[in-house]
């Protein structure tokens, strides 16, 4: 297979910024935009939403899907991956139980797909449920080596071989708009890295995606035992993450940078975008926090400098593409908070402004927006995971 190295660009470019508002008094986006050499567009937003004040998206809960009692197909004990149909159904991918459960549009449930196993419609370890380029719907299951194709009726029609024995959790694989289908698999070239092969329709691998790396170095924890080493990240660091488009390109978000950037299949940086912002405070309920969640490195004989711990943290933590090209970054929530907030840019790349969702929303699996509604996974003070969808209303 052919490797296409992936390179990361920066620029830091400085124009004047656009007049606050035009003639007429309508607000005017205050960022700029200019284009490298390269072609590269450099899109540099300000803290300065485009919204006018009290003109923000809200969003409305319509229903959620779940139970923390009982034992019916409305209980999940793990959601790794959902989807929405064409007629608004949603196909639900149950972790413990690995089945796949249909609701309707209302949230009414429809039926269960598939059990634990390996035979024909059967998942070992089932990580993301998408539609295909035929519109049937596709099971990925790296520990079958498999894709296991479903029709609209829950009707298993067939299985197509994939890589396996490689998981990841969320799935980063997935089709794209031309039916070729990516999948994950790990190499290395000095160190431990992650590339995407890429399939063509009939299923053939042509090539590999090496996926961009974080260009900052971060700190962490080191252990050593019986000849291996234990590794920590330390907390309130940014970091790296990125998600595969429908585009068949690489979205990228640094999250203490508060940079995006979009890398077509052939390693070129198409779009950067950043925003100003002011990174936030770590509370004392924050270092209590990291204690607690780097107990498993200190009770295994890790050493923890709690003097290494940044005194910020950033603002941005995850980002998701929503379906009409917009691009929603979540933010770090306030501690009285007891919903999630969003920046929400265009595709363009110009900061529209924060959305407040009313809910916690979980960043995976990711959320979908899709025609004004917003559906997602929320938990409960228990973490019990629901299935909740919303309407985005825009004055």
């Amino acid at each position: 297979m052919r490797r296409l190295p992936i390179a990361v660009a920066f620029a830091s470019l400085f124009s004047a910024a656009c007049a606050s508002a035009d003639a007429g008094g309508a607000p005017r986006w205050t960022g700029t935009v200019d284009t490298l050499p390269s072609g590269q567009v450099v899109v540099t937003n300000t803290a300065r939403p485009l919204w006018p004040e009290g003109r923000e998206w809200q969003v409305v809960e319509e229903f959620r899907i779940g139970s923390v009692e009982g034992d019916g197909p409305e209980v999940f004990g793990r959601i790794v991956s959902f989807e929405v149909d064409p007629s608004g159904r949603i196909w639900v991918l149950e972790s413990q139980s690995q089945q796949l459960r249909v609701f309707d549009a209302a949230g009414a449930f429809v039926r269960t797909i598939g059990r634990s196993g390996g035979g024909p419609g059967e998942f070992a370890q089932a990580v993301r449920v998408e539609p295909g380029p035929d519109g049937h719907m596709w099971v990925m299951d790296p520990s079958n080596n498999r894709l296991s194709v479903f029709d609209s009726a829950g009707v298993y029609l067939e299985g197509r071989h994939a890589l396996g024995g490689f998981i990841i959790i969320p799935w980063p694989g997935r089709f794209d708009a031309q039916g070729r289908y990516y999948a994950p698999v790990p190499f290395t070239d000095g160190e431990f890295r992650i590339g995407m092969v890429r399939y063509d329709a009939a299923f053939a691998p042509t090539d590999t995606l090496v996926v961009p790396r974080d260009p900052v170095e971060r700190d962490r924890f080191e252990h050593s035992m019986g000849g291996g080493r234990m590794i920590a990240g330390v907390p309130f660091q940014g970091r790296l993450q990125w998600v595969l488009s429908r585009a068949g390109a690489i979205w990228c978000l640094i999250t203490d940078q508060y940079r995006l950037f979009e890398i077509d299949p052939a390693g070129d940086t198409l779009r950067t975008i950043t925003r100003a912002f002011d990174p936030i405070p770590v509370t004392e309920a924050d270092r209590e926090q990291a204690r607690e969640d780097l107990d498993w490195f200190v009770s295994q004989g890790g050493q923890v400098d709690w003097s290494r711990l940044p005194d910020t943290k950033p603002l941005a933590t995850s980002f998701f593409l929503a379906d009409d090209g917009d691009l929603w970054v979540g933010l770090a929530t306030p501690p009285d908070s007891t919903g999630s907030r969003f920046d929400v840019f265009d595709p363009a790349g110009r900061y529209l402004g924060t959305v407040r969702v009313p809910f916690p929303l979980s960043s995976s699996p990711a959320p979908i927006l899709r025609n004004d509604v917003l559906y997602g996974v929320t938990l409960d003070e228990m973490d019990v995971p629901f299935i909740v969808k919303a309407r985005i209303v825009r004055p």
